[in-house]
């Protein structure tokens, strides 16, 4: 599950600024180089001060129309003019600009999947900002597609959930989280396909979602697939232990949650609590998990 921060209302904002940012250089600057101790000439300061109107202007339309990449070269033209006419009033304004820009080219790549240039976008970013885990959570998606950068890029959401709580944004630690459970069920899922999996992928299958408690928490799917694995490993106690957990962790439906009783009623089948398993089989009758539920209530608890 591949979730991208793309920016929101960036016309208004970019629109806004700009008559701030005009209006500033129309009636701010005398007073303002008043006070430098710049040794440009008038006519130079003239000329930087049309060009900063118009690579700012040329970076607000470009916003504007989704073109991020030229909005962002433009924006940063314009904070070295800035800089160059002393205008330290203006360039945090156009930063903010040059920020959204920069998500925007970043986000835009993630959904052409163009990790590598993603990647580049939100490391210029690292420049501009320090307590944005947005940042760091979309820096995780490029690197985590990314070949051999898996673990960079699972750091990179860890600490995206890091900063995201401490600056109160649960949003952004919520979806770095779930990024990272998704890893690892992933990994889980994959080695238990099939039927009767092997030792070797049942223990690949429990060192994913051990490796997963090194990040987060586990949910409630993370010990559906420790019960099944333990289940298939004839750790039939362990795997009713687990799967129990997982249906206090659950929130979804009745149709959800017959996995987690399908696990429990075959453990307690190989554990001989016939009558308890069958118990069980009726809840696990339910959606995918029905056929072989009411197989086991048909042809094992007629007789209970």
């Amino acid at each position: 599950m591949n979730t991208h921060w793309l920016p929101r209302a960036l016309v208004t904002r970019w629109t806004a600024v700009a008559f701030a940012c005009l209006l500033g250089l129309q009636l701010g600057v005398g007073s303002v180089l008043a006070q430098s101790e710049s040794t440009l000439s008038a006519e130079q300061k003239q000329k930087l001060k049309k060009e900063l109107q118009q690579t700012y202007k040329e970076g607000a339309q470009a916003g504007n129309a989704e073109n991020y990449e030229v909005a962002a070269a433009r924006f940063e033209e314009s904070i070295q003019l800035a800089q160059q006419l002393g205008l330290d009033n203006l360039i945090g304004k156009i930063e903010n600009n040059l920020i959204e820009s920069l998500k925007g080219a970043g986000s835009a790549a993630l959904n052409q999947e163009d990790y590598e240039g993603a990647l580049a976008h939100f490391k210029r970013l690292q420049e501009y900002t320090e307590a944005d885990p947005t940042v760091q959570y979309n820096q995780g998606l490029a690197l985590i597609n990314m070949e051999d950068s898996t673990e960079t890029g699972l750091q990179s959401l860890r600490q995206a959930i890091e900063v995201g709580n401490e600056v109160g944004n649960t949003r952004v630690a919520g979806l770095a989280t779930e990024r990272i459970q998704d890893e690892f069920l992933a990994q889980a899922s994959e080695a238990l396909q099939g039927d009767n999996p092997s030792q070797a992928q049942i223990s690949e299958a429990l060192d994913a979602l051990d490796q997963m408690t090194e990040y987060v928490d586990p949910n409630a799917n993370a010990m559906f697939y420790r019960g099944t694995a333990l289940y298939e490993s004839g750790q039939y106690q362990q795997a009713i232990q687990a799967a129990r957990q997982g249906l206090d962790m659950h929130q979804g439906s009745r149709t959800d949650a017959a996995k987690f009783h399908f696990v429990i009623a075959e453990s307690q089948i190989e554990l001989g609590n016939k009558a308890s398993a069958c118990q069980t089989f009726e809840n696990a009758a339910y959606g995918d998990y029905e056929a072989r539920a009411n197989h086991y209530l048909e042809n094992e608890c007629d007789d209970v």
